[in-house]
């Protein structure tokens, strides 16, 4: 799969383009519907399985305090992407010269730069262009006038109630990581980079791993017995998501820090995929530091009941 990370021209290609266009926020069982339209219609006619998507939420350009935190972040995404069979991700920034392009002239230069576009493949609430003025109706009017066939795909639903991204961050939010994952079709995985901590885990007789998932949406604050794959190996840990609130710290953020059991060595720098299996507890603040360590150590204790 090719990536090109600028909104230009995807290169000399004289092959017929389908194109889907999304945020594709954690790649669910909706995004998975269009994709395998594009891709199936790019076989019949020799073409390219295209998708259009964007290196970060437009929410913040548009409405920063308002933007949502990713389900998944952007190397994973790539991966996904790659995995569903894609020819080309067009992954480009949503920055302030893409919001000021009103409705017609995206599309025109989405034309352009494909070349030979012969189809788009949106949801059925897809909006688009300066202040979100252009829907499905416009697209396939653009469709007719330019030559491209508009596919509109209706919402994949789940209990009756329609898969979406949003949906699925409410599930995380709300510690209903099961559903989320039958919504996304896989299980869940909250998925960041190892980054230096404040050490306090080692001090207290634990290491942790701090994983940087600052622009991520985190499932429910708590204590989660977890487990990740490296080296062809299954880690087991107890994963806190929490300000951690005994500590009092003055200007408290939200961290996710796991112990792994039985387990030793320096995996600073790496991604970790880490699949939430159980939730063991609430966060909650202790009277004194001895107190959290005693919890810390029944937390352990559950999550090896659990896996051993």
């Amino acid at each position: 799969m090719d990536i090109i990370r600028q909104f230009q021209s995807i290169g000399q290609r004289d092959r017929p383009v389908h194109c889907a266009i999304g945020m594709f926020d954690g790649l669910h069982l909706g995004h998975q519907s269009l994709l395998s339209h594009i891709i199936k219609q790019a076989k019949t006619d020799s073409g390219l399985a295209l998708a259009l998507t964007f290196q970060e939420h437009p929410a913040h350009i548009l409405a920063p305090s308002h933007a949502p935190g990713l389900i998944y972040p952007q190397s994973l995404k790539e991966l996904l992407l790659k995995e569903a069979g894609l020819n080309i991700a067009w992954i480009v920034p949503f920055d302030e010269a893409l919001r000021q392009l009103d409705a017609a002239s995206f599309i025109h230069q989405i034309k352009d730069h494909c070349g030979r576009l012969v189809e788009i493949c949106v949801g059925d609430n897809f909006a688009f262009g300066h202040r979100r003025t252009g829907n499905v109706d416009l697209l396939k009017q653009l469709g007719m006038q330019w030559g491209f066939q508009t596919t509109c795909k209706t919402a994949v639903t789940c209990d009756g109630e329609p898969v979406s991204s949003t949906r699925i961050r409410n599930l995380l939010a709300d510690g209903n990581v099961s559903k989320a994952s039958e919504l996304l079709g896989r299980p869940y995985c909250m998925v960041g980079e190892v980054v230096k901590g404040d050490g306090l885990g080692r001090k207290l007789g634990f290491p942790t791993a701090n994983l940087d998932v600052q622009t991520l949406t985190l499932p429910k604050p708590g204590v989660w017995a977890v487990q990740t794959h490296r080296d062809g190996t299954t880690l087991h840990g107890v994963l806190n998501i929490g300000t951690r609130p005994t500590l009092n710290h003055p200007t408290p953020r939200t961290q996710a820090e796991v112990h792994f059991l039985n387990f030793k060595g320096d995996i600073y720098g790496e991604f970790l995929a880490l699949e939430l299996k159980e939730r063991i507890r609430n966060e909650q603040r202790f009277p004194d530091i001895q107190a959290l360590q005693q919890q810390i150590l029944a937390d352990i204790q559950k999550a090896e009941a659990l896996f051993f």
